[in-house]
């Protein structure tokens, strides 16, 4: 095993998906950030709806029925934040260093039938990880295109997110993972996420 290789946490492509959504007056992912501060609750409950391909573009229906998978342990959501089954929230605390500084926060998703609790994290502190020299960077600011991160700096991480402006680090749509960690999950056939490889030295 490749203890050097590391990974952005992204969704598998479905022909058809099970998607949980907002509420349709929600604000932004980005500005709910700061409200969410100090709460392990997400204060309204996501939907889940179909999505799949049409003719005339990306198709919603609340009928679920022909999935393969409703509930998947990374679910796709309209706030394109990570969220996580309780099977894959507790794998990734069970390999955690200690040093990623992670808290959760819980959400409930409901479909017609049931209704489910998941997990979506937070960190607590913008993790310095970055290989600022190799990092690709939006001239003349700090707005990042490619990610290269540092082995020195992450090999004490099993997650990890990225530096952003404000606090979209905290709640971030770019969650990284190590090689332990990405081996358990396919062990455990955890459906719903796949594994890009991502920029180490």
């Amino acid at each position: 095993m490749n203890t050097n290789n590391y990974y952005f946490l992204a969704i598998k492509n479905f022909p058809e998906v099970a998607s949980a959504f907002a509420p349709e007056n929600t604000k932004l992912a980005h500005e709910l950030i700061s409200e969410l501060e100090g709460k392990v609750l997400l204060p309204f409950e996501l939907e889940l709806v179909k999505l799949f391909d049409g003719k005339n573009g990306i198709i919603k229906t609340s009928d679920l029925s022909g999935l393969n998978n409703t509930w998947l342990d990374y679910q796709p959501n309209s706030l394109a934040w990570p969220c996580f089954s309780e099977r894959f929230k507790n794998l990734i605390v069970e390999n955690l260093t200690g040093k990623e500084s992670i808290n959760w926060i819980e959400t409930k998703i409901n479909s017609s039938t049931e209704s489910r609790i998941y997990y979506i994290p937070r960190f607590e502190k913008e993790l310095d990880v970055l290989d600022y020299d190799q990092t690709l960077f939006v001239k003349g600011t700090n707005n990042i295109i490619i990610p290269h991160f540092s082995l020195n700096k992450i090999k004490d991480f099993t997650v990890f997110n990225k530096p952003s402006s404000h606090d979209l680090w905290k709640i971030t749509s770019g969650f990284y993972i190590n090689e332990k960690l990405r081996k358990q999950i396919i062990k455990e056939k955890l459906i719903g996420p796949t594994f890009e490889k991502v920029r180490v030295s």
